[in-house]
């Protein structure tokens, strides 16, 4: 699945109104809410095609607590590939 990514942004919650989106090549934006247009911030970036995204930082914790159990050398392998995988969405910063 591929498409577009706004950082920050949140669909409208309560109430019966539409929240409109354009997004320009450069990546910038307007939305449109309550019949206002008005500019985003930050950039809409492409999302690549990808497989599913996952708490990789959790994945981790697991596998240091096996690896603890166990002391595998397959863990090993396993730390660096998590640590080491394309990134296709970034963490929250206050993560």
């Amino acid at each position: 699945m591929s498409g577009i990514y706004i950082q920050d942004v949140s669909l409208p919650g309560e109430g019966d109104f539409e929240l409109w989106i354009a997004v320009r090549k450069d990546g910038s934006f307007s939305y449109n809410v309550r019949g206002g247009w008005q500019d985003g911030k930050q950039k809409a970036v492409s999302v690549p095609p990808h497989g599913r995204l996952i708490d990789a930082d959790a994945l981790l914790k697991g596998c240091e607590r096996v690896a603890t159990e166990y002391a595998t050398r397959e863990y090993a392998f396993s730390q660096s590939a998590i640590e080491n995988a394309p990134i296709v969405i970034p963490a929250e910063e206050d993560e």
